[in-house]
């Protein structure tokens, strides 16, 4: 599992609801399991929206038919399943995608979860909250996945040629490498990985292959 990827902090299985799923059951399987959005999904196992806790609040409201601008606002304050009540299309991010495209697709779409998708199905949800944890993750821990991951077994650098120091989640590499092109790709791999905050790349060279 690639920990710079969704699949490695989402929740695999989320729980989801067909589109004639009664208000009630959606709101008892919100509340029942602590979560703040279903998936709905038709027969075919597509994901064709999500009802989250914001959809189902327009029933609380004193007049069940407001006179909004928002039609659809005050068409789920009287739904009572799942189809009618649900945001649709779904904004979604594929189970292959990095975090940091996570993080951009957050940023752009204001969502606070997005359902992950695996040839086009359901494989999980990932949050925003998700994406912060992993920069709880320990220096030290990090510090062994950089060397024996990413330079030891993919770039077969080992501590003779290039050293590493993680603080606070900053990489700072130095030492040289054999060709200059050899550096760019240290960077981008140790950036893949979760809780890098930062990359600080201060590698030299023995002779210039880049034009």
């Amino acid at each position: 599992m690639n920990a710079g990827k969704v699949s490695a902090v989402m929740t695999a299985n989320p729980i989801t609801v067909s589109p004639q799923t009664p208000f009630k059951d959606i709101a008892q399987l919100l509340t029942g399991n602590g979560i703040s959005a279903v998936g709905v999904v038709d027969k075919t196992g597509a994901l064709v929206g999500v009802v989250s806790e914001a959809d189902l609040l327009p029933h609380l409201w004193e007049e069940r038919k407001p006179r909004w601008r928002d039609r659809r606002l005050a068409r789920k304050a009287t739904a009572c399943v799942a189809k009618d009540l649900m945001t649709s299309p779904a904004v979604t991010i594929d189970v292959e995608a990095t975090l940091a495209a996570a993080a951009a697709q957050f940023a752009h779409s204001g969502m606070r979860r997005l359902f992950v998708l695996r040839n086009g199905k359901v494989a999980g949800v990932v949050s925003r909250r998700d994406l912060v944890a992993v920069f709880t993750r320990g220096d030290s821990d990090l510090e062994r996945e950089v060397s024996e991951r990413v330079l030891r077994d993919q770039l077969g650098l080992g501590p003779d040629r290039v050293r590493i120091e993680v603080r606070a989640g900053i990489v700072t590499v130095v030492g040289r490498v054999e060709r200059r092109s050899d550096i760019d790709p240290v960077t981008r791999l140790i950036q893949e990985l979760s809780g890098v905050v930062e990359v600080r790349n201060r590698l030299d060279y023995v002779w210039n292959d880049v034009a």
